[in-house]
């Protein structure tokens, strides 16, 4: 009978203890989708602001080249002798 007593004495700690290993191998598991659902995000936002760095730079430089277009062209000046009409009727 002293077997029996011991067995169960055994049991009752062992019981709790693979309570207690169940949830931590849960948390773990837990912790690892939560810090790669992080790492996830972080990249998402990571590739917007360069996506936003990139097309920022695009429109400036197409800002810039398109007021040069502008600025360089000089303008009409009157010629001493030709006419700044073009007559098109035959």
């Amino acid at each position: 009978m002293d077997e029996v007593s011991l067995k169960l004495i055994e049991l009752q700690v062992a019981i709790p203890r693979t309570m207690d290993a169940g949830k931590m191998a849960a948390e773990l598991t837990q912790k690892g989708m939560v810090h790669q659902a992080h790492l996830s995000e972080t990249n998402r936002k990571r590739q917007i602001i360069e996506s936003k760095k990139v097309s920022g730079k695009k429109h400036t430089e197409k800002n810039l080249l398109h007021n040069k277009d502008h600025t360089s062209a000089k303008p009409l000046s009157k010629h001493p002798f030709k006419g700044q009409e073009i007559d098109y009727s035959g």
